[in-house]
């Protein structure tokens, strides 16, 4: 099987207040040094960010984020040593 997303907090697509902690969660333990995340603004600028690989799930930890809309890119690498990608947005409200 592959690592592939099976939750995500903030869920894709909600809308909600600035989060202090994005996390990822998949179906396999990840290999840390081939898994990862990004997260982007409305205008695809990535924005820099303290971050962690661990177990089954990928941690971002944005510092206030401001209302608008923010995209997760991320790839993960399992035991197969198969990589899989994809990418979900949510919103950030007042």
């Amino acid at each position: 099987a592959h690592a592939s997303l099976k939750s995500s907090d903030p869920a894709a697509n909600a809308s909600v207040k600035s989060p202090n902690m994005i996390r990822l969660t998949f179906s396999e333990t990840l290999e840390p040094a081939f898994s990862g995340a990004e997260l982007a603004d409305a205008a695809g600028k990535a924005i820099p960010m303290s971050k962690s690989v661990g177990g089954a799930s990928i941690t971002l930890l944005p510092m206030g984020l401001k209302p608008g809309a923010y995209k997760v890119t991320w790839h993960s690498v399992g035991h197969d040593t198969h990589r899989v990608s994809g990418s979900f947005s949510f919103k950030v409200i007042p």
